[in-house]
């Protein structure tokens, strides 16, 4: 296999988890612990507001995961590692055009010290002048071999409606430009289409990435994913929130997928009744935001 660190880049709420417990389940792939940079983004001492009682900072979490990538290395095995973009982009790139500007504490700082190659290099590489748009290195992020950025109509991965920062796809954009730019593979994945036909759209990713797709597996245990201990970084709140319908499952909830054209002012008019006309006008605007990234994006979907 050429592939030897696979990197999805994955938007918030496009069925990213789901896929990413498909493609965990072939026996080519070790993962890495996933999104590992969400805590210190949304908690760490360089977050907005700080929790006192968690210290681990970005440069901890990008240590932990080169030494986890070597690790995994050593074995023969292809890494696999999943992380939000928003959480790993610079906070100036988050902030940029922004109608309400975040206070972060602090700029994040992170050196590569190169602890994922094989020569434990020692000369530090500093992120001034590196040219892809996230925290990482150029070394670490040229380091990736096939990188998949998952995406879902923005109208239908709204669950922070007063965060516009998260529902943008311009994050994914930025890094789906650079990998292109850089001759790093990369390939985009529609959460709608996944849940709808998941093998077919397996079948797609497992060629690209010159795997077998009949070692994917579609069914679980639901006990297992409870208790794999992979989430386990995150507040038993987080992970009922976010995992608990994958969690609570035993395979793929085709129901969920949809692929037909949306009509926003249906939607509008749906949200308004859930919740009221004010904000469903402002959810209407969020994503009519989004649209233009998103369907970028889209064209290139598998």
């Amino acid at each position: 296999m050429k592939s030897r660190r696979v990197f999805i880049f994955s938007h918030p709420r496009s069925v990213c988890n789901l896929f990413f417990r498909l493609l965990s389940t072939h026996p080519s792939f070790t993962t890495t612990v996933p999104l590992p940079f969400a805590k210190p983004y949304a908690f760490g001492p360089e977050s907005e507001i700080p929790d006192p009682d968690y210290d681990e900072t970005y440069q901890n979490i990008f240590d932990q995961l080169e030494r986890s990538i070597k690790e995994i290395e050593k074995t023969g095995a292809v890494s696999l590692t999943m992380e939000h973009p928003i959480c790993i982009l610079p906070r100036t790139t988050l902030n940029d055009g922004a109608k309400y500007p975040h206070s972060y504490q602090s700029t994040i700082q992170v050196v590569d010290y190169s602890l994922g190659t094989q020569e434990e290099a020692t000369e530090l590489e500093l992120l001034a002048e590196k040219t892809n748009p996230t925290i990482f290195s150029d070394r670490f992020f040229q380091s990736i071999t096939y990188s998949i950025i998952t995406i879902r109509h923005p109208a239908r991965d709204l669950f922070l409606h007063n965060l516009e920062v998260i529902s943008r796809y311009r994050w994914e954009r930025l890094i789906f430009e650079s990998c292109q730019s850089q001759g790093i593979k990369v390939m985009v994945v529609d959460g709608d289409k996944l849940v709808k036909d998941s093998k077919a759209q397996m079948k797609k990713v497992c060629e690209e990435l010159g795997v077998d797709e009949s070692q994917i597996q579609y069914t679980w245990d639901s006990a297992d994913d409870q208790n794999d201990g992979l989430y386990s970084h995150f507040p038993e709140s987080a992970r009922r929130a976010f995992l608990g319908t994958l969690h609570g499952s035993e395979n793929v909830i085709q129901h969920q997928g949809k692929t037909e054209a949306l009509d926003l002012a249906a939607e509008e008019r749906k949200w308004g009744k859930e919740w009221n006309e004010e904000l469903a006008g402002t959810m209407r605007r969020m994503v009519n935001s989004s649209l233009e990234d998103y369907e970028y994006l889209l064209q290139f979907s598998i």
